[in-house]
């Protein structure tokens, strides 16, 4: 893969701006309003134009959700609900998504990057046709496929779709092998699955799914103010959760869910630790902006999205995600620091701090872990993750190489309502020399083992294992070459490529935690 298709290399808007005639393409545009009394009226009608189009996108997207939708307690929408018998409720809101995907046929662009705006609510999903329910990410993600494939098969009659081939090909460059090999392992590990249907829904979700998401963006994202656009969306995901978070800690104490003893924010999510999961992937992008050498405008915007966030994610309580904000805040500063030698000493000095520290703190600092969030018979949730590897590494052992499917762990871990098995389980409640409780009799429904590489590899064994590294490295390999080339060049253009670049790569400082697959896609 050659310098010339490193992402982040897109065109700008004095480029494509030959392209604004187009209905595929949109005119691309600083996402800030224009200033100054000398302005062109023509970049301030760009600019409302496409505020109007996102505005649209979202809302009317997000009325055909909420209409209709029986999963969803509103005041006034349950009672309304009620009075249209449940066969045509579906109904009711397909004015909304035929809306929706008529304003994706001219900015399909802008709807892919929005995608991320609906991906919290998972959860909720809604009733689109029968018994079919799906969720709003599932439900914007299709109406964007079917979008993109009328309009390369209209691209293919005028045979005019061999660029869009080549561009997808160039964008995923030396990804194709891996991605392909833990497609297909991820395919094959379905065989012998225990519970096929769960292997296959699992397989659609965090596989399949998020490669049509790939595609999407590789396909149509390319300009700066797309990639600005998407990471913006994950942004103000990020802040409508924190929101989401304080009304629910501050207004609604009684829906606080009581985890590990103590009562935990866990808003939209059936978990707080999902919270911490979100936000580990949204404030690295905003510290990033934050420590950037961008308009002091957009850095102030970047404190005001970063503060309600980090205010929720110290209400979760959850300390895996403070650990993980702890490393990608140091990423993110190391990434800022352009001089070597002042990095390099700042590392060193770092590194002798840590360690002195963790020496002389040492008994207080296990003293902690090993009492954090503890349960009533003593055991803390550091030491339940610890059996809970246990039990991980045993399942390996008996099949290292094609792993026992994707979402089959609870059939084979514990007896449990959600997979109910006879077969022989793993489920470590006693420690094996001293016999004394685990902790995990009280969670038989974990549904993974909290750590990305072994899930990998006892969902899909070694060779999805091998494939998903494969992927890592290569991401950080790219990384570098990226920024080593925006800081070859002095341009103001690239310190807002840069601050995207190191958002970007400080979010995937937690790689032994990750559970959906979705979101390292």
């Amino acid at each position: 893969m050659n310098s010339q298709n490193i992402p982040f290399s897109v065109p700008d808007a004095v480029t494509n701006a030959r392209n604004a005639k187009s209905p595929f393409v949109a005119a691309p545009h600083s996402p800030l309003p224009p200033t100054g009394s000398g302005e062109d009226k023509t970049s301030q009608a760009y600019f409302w134009r496409d505020r109007f189009f996102e505005g649209a996108l979202i809302l009317s997207m997000a009325l055909y959700y909420i209409i209709g939708n029986t999963h969803l307690t509103i005041v006034g929408l349950s009672q309304l609900n009620a009075l249209v018998p449940a066969s045509l409720l579906p109904l009711i809101s397909l004015p909304f998504l035929l809306i929706f995907a008529l304003l994706c046929w001219y900015r399909l662009n802008f709807a892919i990057a929005l995608l991320p705006l609906s991906l919290p609510y998972y959860l909720l999903q809604k009733n689109v046709i029968g018994r079919a329910e799906f969720s709003l990410a599932e439900i914007t993600l299709g109406v964007c496929c079917a979008i993109a494939v009328l309009r390369l098969a209209l691209l293919f009659f005028t045979k005019q779709s061999r660029p869009f081939w080549s561009q997808l090909r160039d964008g995923l460059g030396p990804f194709v092998l891996p991605i392909l090999v833990f497609a297909l392992v991820a395919a094959i590990s379905i065989i012998p699955a225990y519970s096929r249907a769960n292997a296959l829904r699992a397989f659609r979700e965090e596989v399949f799914d998020p490669l049509l998401y790939v595609g999407l963006a590789l396909l149509f994202l390319r300009s700066r103010q797309d990639v600005t656009r998407l990471l913006g969306s994950l942004l103000g995901t990020g802040l409508i959760i924190a929101l989401l978070g304080m009304a629910q800690y501050f207004f609604f104490k009684n829906t606080l869910a009581l985890e590990d003893g103590i009562r935990r924010v866990h808003t939209v999510y059936g978990s707080a630790n999902s919270i911490g999961l979100l936000f580990d992937y949204v404030l690295p992008i905003g510290l990033a902006m934050l420590l950037g050498r961008v308009a002091l405008s957009q850095r102030f915007l970047a404190l005001l999205l970063c503060v309600p966030m980090l205010l929720v994610l110290y209400l979760t309580q959850s300390l895996g995600a403070w650990l993980a904000i702890s490393v990608a805040t140091l990423f993110v500063i190391a990434m800022s620091i352009r001089n070597r030698k002042i990095l390099l000493a700042g590392g060193l000095l770092c590194l002798v701090l840590v360690i002195v520290g963790v020496f002389i703190f040492r008994s207080s600092i296990l003293g902690h872990l090993f009492e954090w969030h503890t349960n009533q018979h003593g055991v803390s949730t550091v030491t339940k993750r610890l059996y809970l590897w246990q039990s991980a590494l045993n399942m390996i052992h008996d099949s290292p190489w094609l792993g026992y499917g994707m979402d089959n762990w609870l059939c084979h871990y514990s007896l449990n309502l959600d997979c109910h098995t006879t077969i022989y389980h793993y489920w470590l409640v006693k420690d094996p020399i001293t016999h004394l409780p685990t902790g995990l009799h009280d969670e038989p429904n974990l549904s993974h083992p909290h750590n990305i590489f072994l899930h990998v590899w006892v969902s899909m064994g070694v060779f999805g294992l091998l494939a998903f590294i494969s992927v890592l490295l290569l991401f950080y390999w790219l990384f570098g070459r990226v920024l080593s080339r925006l800081n070859s060049t002095v341009a103001p253009v690239n310190e807002q490529l840069r601050w995207m670049a190191v958002g970007v790569g400080g979010r995937c400082w937690r790689p032994c935690s990750r559970v959906r697959l979705i979101a390292r896609f």
